[in-house]
């Protein structure tokens, strides 16, 4: 796959940053600057959780490694525990969510981060997924939900529909 060259881009239904993001196949993103990798989960990963209505946060200073369960967030759907990318220590946690957890549905990739990890290593960065992988990724999970094709759309390409013109069939109702 060529250079994305896009802040965003769509698979399906599901939006994936691309610039400056590492991803897991867990659906965590990591964003790294300096020594410090600010962590969250994917739009994919806010999708299957549905609704989230509780979120258990680390505190500063909790080590984690990869793989370690960082945080739970329960939504709708169950329980889903999200894992550390990397090997470091909590510098911060976005605290806003224990009082508005369903701000990661709405906002996954910004107002919706989880927390700020100070590496231990900073190479291990090379161990996560590229957006160009994850993008692929999801595409491959995309087509096994729905079982056929799945459309990538760059924003800059998104029309605007009309209600009237979008089918009965689309929209999942008959009118009567």
């Amino acid at each position: 796959m060529e250079e994305l060259g896009k802040e965003e881009i769509l698979v399906g239904r599901y939006t994936i940053k691309t610039s400056k993001y590492y991803y897991t196949k867990d659906h965590v993103w990591a964003i790294v600057k300096g020594s410090i990798a600010k962590i969250g989960i994917t739009d994919y990963a806010q999708f299957q959780i549905d609704t989230i209505e509780n979120i258990e946060l680390p505190k500063a200073g909790d080590y984690f490694e990869p793989q370690d369960v960082i945080c739970r967030l329960e939504g709708l759907k169950g329980l889903f525990e999200v894992l550390c990318p990397l090997t470091g220590s909590v510098e911060q946690v976005n605290s806003y969510l224990e009082e508005n957890p369903n701000v990661i549905n709405e906002d996954p990739y910004e107002e919706g981060w989880i927390l700020e990890l100070r590496m231990s290593d900073p190479l291990e960065i090379e161990d996560l997924m590229s957006p160009e992988d994850y993008i692929e990724y999801i595409e491959e999970l995309a087509r096994e939900e729905s079982g056929n094709n799945v459309q990538i759309i760059e924003p800059d390409n998104l029309e605007e529909e009309h209600i009237e013109e979008i089918s009965e069939e689309e929209l999942g109702y008959e009118e009567h």
